[in-house]
């Protein structure tokens, strides 16, 4: 799936603005877009289904061209319909999804209705708390009862677009590197597309930097490789981006190419045959008023602070972020690691029905996301219930389900399990390329005691490398601190606290070479259901929810500019 894009051949409407919503049968103005949650008090709770409208209005000439409806994420379930016309449904969050209405856009007006539900569902997307039976104890009592913990935001969250093209049109660009030799400075930049069935006979022009290449349209899926000598190789140093211009006689698609390699080993990640060590976060898409709305400013801040803290990665955690992070991933030089939205999973899950959807998610996430550079990484869940027994037919299906999709990057599946305690045994880790664990000792178990917690995190350590014999990535550590509370000596929710925690983890884990990232959560306090636990926010943010630095991110600076 190619996202829209505007340029002299295509023409692209941003229906971003006040649309209107209808609740109980009255009408009131919403932004799109945004969450409901955080615009009206009185819908701080509610899950819908709430009716969205907006007015489209097309000149005739454009009325005559193919078009396509592209919702680039809807939380969570939804019915379009164009002109009192259902064109369309969509039933997960956080991941596009595009509706051909072709021939159904009305010269002048039209109008869009998407009745929009957000209701949390036991073994669904988003997951309820179980009533019993599960390892999610933490959240039981929690309003909304989210089986996650992130506030559960509805409504439409990122842009929706309207694209216009040619009939005869480019479908989809997948680009691959991999075979690529950094060492000799050779770039293989193998180019794929798709076009429409009205493209066939037509000639395509193909070209990458300053190469260029043509060819008769005999087949809807073209495949050329470029080879680049003394190419410039993407990494964090120097994210060089090759401008790739794919065009039909009425038709373009322009994308930006990044050349790199990703390989590993049974003790190290590594970019382009040089090892790589993550040092970065588990974040939040989300911010005050917007809720989980797309917000451009926050997203330039947030990168910003990145660069500032000498950070070089993060996790999408726990859903695929909008595309414009990834874009400007790409061109700053951050790694990711890209999550499907799947947070909560229980045995409830662990059902034919809800593992097809699953890797349906999957391959959307990696359909959106596979010709990005910076995207090093694969997640297909965070924090499962992946000791029960049924967990391992069912994430082994997700991995291969990745791995079928794109075999040139890792696949992982983020557990909170296999510690030394044996009833946590996690049946599904074997099947992934690298261990990422999330670990806080000093915090949920090791309360206060700093030190006692990193002599078990550390034998933790070892018995998981013994077991595995795989790369270790520790994608969450931390603690909450409530910016300006402060004590001596060091208390749990002080920054003090907070700061002697991260530094000592990271001490520790630096020393062990099978650990390949330290991932600290969290980037900046973040918004969550109520309960006992969490004061409004979860509060292990490096940084306040509006992005002002804790203790604790000056002594991540200081170290990271070391390592």
């Amino acid at each position: 799936m190619l996202k829209p894009e505007s340029n002299t051949k295509r023409l692209l409407m941003n229906t971003t603005g006040i649309w209107s919503l209808e609740v109980n049968g009255k009408e009131r103005p919403i932004a799109v877009p945004g969450s409901w949650n955080e615009q009206y008090q009185d819908l701080c709770y509610e899950e819908g289904p709430f009716t969205y409208r907006t007015i489209l209005y097309v000149p005739e000439e454009l009325s005559k061209k193919h078009a396509r409806l592209y919702f680039s994420a809807v939380n969570t379930d939804c019915e379009v319909y164009l002109n009192e016309e259902k064109v369309g449904e969509n039933h997960i969050g956080y991941l596009p999804f595009e509706i051909d209405v072709t021939g159904k856009v009305k010269p002048g007006k039209n109008e869009l209705k998407v009745i929009v539900k957000n209701e949390l569902k036991v073994g669904g997307f988003p997951s309820k708390v179980p009533d019993s039976g599960t390892h999610t104890v933490g959240f039981f009592g929690s309003f909304p009862p989210a089986n996650f913990d992130f506030f559960p935001y509805g409504g439409i969250i990122r842009p929706v677009l309207v694209e216009f093209t040619d009939h005869s049109r480019i479908l989809d660009i997948r680009v691959d590197t991999s075979k690529s030799e950094p060492e000799k400075k050779l770039g293989r930049v193998r180019v794929k597309v798709e076009v429409s069935e009205e493209a066939m006979g037509e000639e395509m022009k193909i070209k990458l930097g300053e190469v260029e290449k043509k060819l008769k349209v005999t087949d809807r899926f073209i495949e050329e490789e470029f080879v680049l000598d003394d190419a410039r190789f993407w990494c964090p140093e120097d994210p060089h981006l090759y401008p790739l211009r794919i065009e039909l006689e009425k038709d373009e698609y322009i994308l930006d190419v990044g050349i790199r390699t990703i390989s590993w080993d049974e003790k190290r990640l590594y970019l382009n045959g040089k090892p790589i060590f993550l040092k970065g976060f588990g974040k939040h898409e989300e911010f005050p008023v917007l809720g989980q709305g797309t917000f451009y400013p926050m997203m330039v801040k947030d990168f910003n602070l990145l660069k500032w803290i000498n950070a070089n990665s993060f996790r999408t955690s726990h859903y695929p972020y909008s595309e414009e992070w990834l874009d400007l991933a790409d061109r700053l030089g951050i790694l990711v690691i890209d999550e499907a939205p799947h947070v909560g999973i229980t045995r409830y899950h662990y059902n034919p029905e809800t593992q097809k959807i699953a890797e349906d998610n999957v391959q959307r996430m990696i359909a959106r996301d596979k010709n990005h550079p910076s995207v090093i990484m694969w997640s297909v869940a965070n924090e499962p219930e992946s000791n029960h027994p049924d967990a391992e037919g069912f994430f082994k299906a997700l991995y291969e389900t990745a791995k079928k999709m794109d075999n040139t990057r890792p696949v992982v599946m983020v557990s909170m399990m296999d510690t030394p305690d044996e009833r946590t045994r996690d049946v599904a880790l074997k099947y992934f390329d690298i261990v990422c664990v999330n670990r806080y000792y000093g915090w949920y178990i090791y309360q206060g005691r700093i030190d006692e917690g990193l002599k078990a995190l550390e034998e933790d350590m070892e018995e998981l490398y013994r077991r595995h014999k795989k790369p270790i990535f520790v994608t969450e550590f931390g603690a909450d601190a409530i910016a300006g509370f402060h004590y001596d000596p060091p208390q749990m929710f002080s920054e003090e606290y907070q700061a002697e925690l991260v530094e000592k983890t990271i001490n520790l884990l630096m020393k062990k070479d099978y650990i390949v990232g330290t991932h600290v959560w969290a980037f900046a306090d973040f918004k969550t259901p109520q309960n006992v636990r969490r004061p409004i926010l979860n509060h292990k943010g490096v940084f306040t929810r509006d992005r002002q630095p804790k203790l604790v991110a000056h002594v991540l600076r200081r170290l990271w500019s070391e390592r």
